[in-house]
């Protein structure tokens, strides 16, 4: 299976004892840390990202050297997000090389391991990025990254165009044909909702409703090629409800929710990217309950 932009970050434990990794950490050029990682692994600038919390965009800044890093929240995340052991560990914290030796004392004000866990968790729970818009979210993030192989996708949305526009047909039904489910739940271009949503973003009557029909077409005609025993695994349906987030749910693993803001079109609206976390009562549960009250009140188009 290809690697996907959200894959893990595999690093082996002894590139932490490296010399020339311990010199790079010492200096805080993270910016060096990140093209040697990706030399010693193959990890993509977004796999960096995304283990870090930081965009892909934000990445390629530090390694360009035009964004520096000294903040201690971020070096704590890149600690956390690669698992980077002592001294490793306190090389980067403190700045300088710590002394070759098996037993070291304890630095004062140094997190270990479970309170720099607690402090991640505390103040992050289980978001990996967040992104101004959709577009820089997209940038970052093709959606072949997130959907080609996946095996279970749940969405609901006002129109849902990251999965209908912006993916193809193609890829769509090489999902539900290979044995992938997928639920997706739309505004009723015939409802209520989508009116007082063109109304709030300033379309024209029908303007919304003409896009949601265009897309339970495209989503229909999928359905429709499918062998009649995969049909079931690409599910349609929509609903009427006053709209407030976009959810998709992939692979129980991954959430993209963007909030419906007012006067602004989808677009537009900031992107949050969450990581499920089993240890963490974080985000992904809220927006998975999200989408299964809105799918149980759904109906076929």
């Amino acid at each position: 299976m290809a690697r996907t932009a959200f894959a893990a970050v595999e690093v082996p434990s002894s590139f932490w004892d490296r010399p020339d990794v311990l010199d790079v950490l010492a200096q805080r050029d993270l910016g060096q840390l990140f093209r040697v990682l990706q030399k010693a692994t193959g990890a993509t600038q977004m796999q960096i990202g995304t283990a870090i919390g930081l965009s892909q965009a934000q990445v390629s800044e530090v390694m360009s050297g035009a964004r520096k890093v000294t903040s201690i929240d971020v070096l704590a995340r890149i600690v956390s997000g690669f698992g980077i052991p002592d001294p490793a560990r306190a090389t980067l914290f403190l700045g300088e090389r710590q002394p070759d030796t098996k037993q070291r004392p304890r630095q004062v004000g140094f997190p270990d391991e479970e309170a720099l866990e607690a402090m991640l968790a505390k103040r992050f729970l289980d978001v990996a990025a967040i992104y101004t818009s959709r577009s820089a979210f997209g940038s970052a993030h093709p959606v072949h990254e997130l959907f080609d192989d996946a095996t279970d996708v749940r969405a609901v949305g006002l129109s849902l165009n990251m999965l209908c526009q912006q993916y193809s047909d193609t890829g769509l039904y090489k999902l539900a044909s290979g044995g992938a489910r997928l639920r997706l739940l739309l505004l009723d271009p015939a409802g209520d909702a989508i009116l007082r949503r063109e109304s709030e973003e300033g379309y024209q009557p029908g303007r919304l409703s003409t896009l949601n029909e265009l897309n339970l077409g495209v989503l229909q005609r999928i359905r429709d090629r499918l062998p009649r025993d995969k049909q079931e695994n690409l599910q349609v349906a929509v609903h009427d409800e006053t709209i407030r987030f976009n959810v998709v749910l992939v692979d129980e693993r991954l959430c993209v929710v963007q909030p419906y803001l007012p006067h602004s079109r989808g677009v537009e609206s900031p992107t949050i990217v969450i990581e499920r976390r089993t240890h963490v009562a974080g985000l992904y549960t809220v927006f998975e309950q999200v989408f299964a009250s809105a799918w149980e009140g759904g109906r076929p188009p």
